[in-house]
This record gives structure tokens, sequence and C-alpha cells, in this order.
């Protein structure tokens, strides 16, 4: 048996901003899959909510995101 939050389905929303990549041992960045402007689809949870000028904003890591939609 499943708790209601559970049960809930995913969010979405668009990536306004991405960072530089994630910094591999060798110094190296690792690009994101994801770009400014995918719709993507993310759990209830996920990230960190703050608010800016008013607006409500998530910050999450990339493997945070469940799907990109095109």
């Amino acid at each position: 048996m499943l708790p209601d939050s559970a049960l809930e389905r995913p969010q979405q929303g668009r990536v306004l901003s991405v960072g530089d990549g994630r910094l591999l041992p060798d110094g190296t960045r690792l690009s994101h899959q994801v770009s400014e402007g995918d719709r993507i689809l993310f759990s209830r949870f996920a990230g960190i909510e703050l608010m800016v000028d008013d607006e409500e904003l998530l910050i999450m890591n990339e493997d945070e995101i469940l799907a990109v939609f095109d």
C-alpha cells in the first residue's frame, strides 16, 4: 500500500538556466543533457525552492530530472 503522497503525479517546468556542468576528477567538465528552454518533468520533492522577485523557482541537480519533452 502506498501513501497518498507517493501517488501524486510528477510536476513539470521549464529550464531557465544551466550551470557550467559537473566537474570530473580529471578537471574537465561534463556537459549537461538539458538546455535553457527545455520543458522537463520532475518529482514533487525535487530541488530546493526559493523566492526571487516574488517568483517561485527551483534549483535542482540534473539527476533529479525524470524526463525532457521536445
